[in-house]
């Protein structure tokens, strides 16, 4: 038998949030975006690629911080990973995609779909298949200008997007 332990986190996942509110403010982004960032930065520290940043991963505890859980596919960097493409295809950067050697900056790309998602209400890659969600992300390099950030948003946000993705 395989028991896991973990903390009790009762605040929902983000999709959970997400799905309740569509969007979230600049501000509430800001504060996940940071609590995601500080998790990263200890994963990536020491050596660990997470490869699977999305919502439904994301936990929010009562005090609204969130926790990165389900490490399941998580690794161990090395420089040769070209055939390491385990993700979620909406989620999953290009060069996973196409097999190529990655490093930290796969997690980043996740952070930055997360974002477009807490600031749209939707994925900037879409697609029914994984093929046409890799064609989208392979084709169009998404790349938001001051008509496209939403009321209350600054372009300060949209460019920590389009910096990500």
């Amino acid at each position: 038998n395989l028991y896991l332990v973990t903390d009790l986190v009762t605040g929902g996942d983000l999709r959970y949030h997400l799905n309740q509110r569509k969007t979230f403010t600049e501000q509430e982004a800001k504060f996940l975006i940071a609590c995601i960032l500080v998790g990263l930065e200890y994963m990536h520290n020491n050596g660990v690629i997470h490869r699977d940043i999305k919502p439904e991963n994301l936990l929010m505890d009562e005090l609204g911080y969130v926790h990165i859980t389900d490490m399941g596919i998580s690794k161990m960097w090395s420089p040769d990973n070209a055939n390491d493409t385990s993700g979620t295809p909406g989620y999953m950067a290009p060069e996973v995609m196409c097999r190529q050697n990655h490093g930290v900056a796969v997690d980043y790309f996740a952070l930055g779909v997360v974002c477009y998602e807490l600031m749209f209400g939707k994925r900037p890659y879409g697609g029914k298949t994984r093929k046409d969600i890799r064609d989208s992300i392979i084709k169009c390099q998404i790349n938001l200008r001051k008509s496209d950030v939403p009321e209350g948003w600054t372009m300060e946000a949209a460019d920590f997007i389009n910096k990500t993705l």
